[in-house]
């Protein structure tokens, strides 16, 4: 499913993070996310694993996922745009306020 690797490419990209990063976060072996970013969905186990891991709600994966459709969850379920969908300039301005934060916290 080409939104579920969009959607796991997106969530990395956010926090800087590479399939390790993620792996390790949610107790998985690191092929089980490359597969994810390749489209291949999760099962209900992965899935409870990266929601928790990412600090997204379960119901929100495993729609994205099309384990369950938004009808079949009972509730409208949005989905952060892609990184792909943010004008350059908003992409440019969070990373300095992000580098900005970090250099103040440091």
């Amino acid at each position: 499913m080409q939104d579920w690797a969009i959607y796991m490419d997106t969530q990395l990209a956010e926090r800087g993070w590479e399939v390790r990063d993620l792996a390790a976060a949610a107790d998985l072996s690191p092929s089980v996310v490359f597969r994810w970013k390749h489209g291949f969905p999760p099962n209900l186990k992965n899935a409870r694993a990266a929601a928790g891991a990412l600090g997204v709600p379960l119901l929100e994966i495993m729609v994205v996922s099309g384990l369950m459709t938004p009808a079949e969850a009972g509730a409208t379920v949005s989905v952060p745009p892609g990184l792909s969908d943010i004008p350059d300039d908003e992409l440019v301005d969070e990373m300095r306020r992000r580098l900005k934060s970090r250099n103040d916290n440091a």
